[in-house]
């Protein structure tokens, strides 16, 4: 594939979209939307996978830019938590914090594509309002708890419902986010321990 073409034919052939193309010709050849419009009024739908393949960095995340030079860039490499995929992902880091995500071209999964979650809904991480420890909600409102008194704390409120209740007063709700083997616990535990069958999860991210 020549390099020049990249971006024209992912949006073409992988996402479906068709909606950056040539124009102009010779020497005024450049790649813009039908009738040179703005993207955002054109039918793009922001998957970033033209970014993705981008060889000359005509194009990059907006988000990015002005962060940091490439060189000054610490790439981590993790897994995508918006579903069970297990798509790879890389963090781009600069002075601890994390100002972009780049998918990587040997990724086991998905290579260079991602989502438009997995590469852009990266702003929970450093959120002012992102939960880093357990809530225990006690008169004076919710206070901060270990890990130790919080699942103590379930345990016990799960056992009490149990004995009074009984099984089908208890519901259970796994995550989109969590891998196949985590979700097949998740319903292990609701169906085994806690003998209910009321199991749902949030697979509508």
């Amino acid at each position: 594939m020549h390099p020049l073409g990249r971006c024209v034919r992912v949006c073409a052939e992988i996402q479906g979209r068709s909606v950056i193309d040539y124009a102009y010709r010779g020497f005024a050849t450049r790649v813009i939307p039908a009738f040179d419009l703005p993207l955002q009024e054109s039918g793009c739908v922001s998957c970033g996978s033209c970014v993705a393949v981008c060889p000359v960095g005509a194009l990059m995340p907006r988000e990015m830019k002005g962060r940091g030079r490439t060189w000054e860039l610490k790439k981590v490499r993790t897994v995508c938590p918006y579903c069970g995929t297990g798509c790879t992902i890389e963090l781009n880091v600069k002075d601890g914090r994390v100002v972009g995500v780049t998918s990587a071209p040997d990724g086991e999964v998905n290579g260079r594509h991602l989502c438009v979650k997995g590469r852009f809904g990266y702003g929970f991480i450093h959120h002012p309002e992102r939960l880093t420890r357990p809530l225990i909600k006690k008169d004076e409102g919710f206070l901060e708890a270990d890990w130790e008194e919080a699942v103590a704390l379930v345990a016990k409120r799960l056992g009490r419902i149990l004995e009074e209740s009984g099984p089908e007063a208890v519901g259970v709700l796994a995550s989109a986010r969590c891998t196949n083997e985590e979700n097949y616990l998740i319903n292990k535990f609701a169906r085994a321990v806690l003998g209910t069958n009321n199991l749902d999860h949030c697979a509508r991210l």
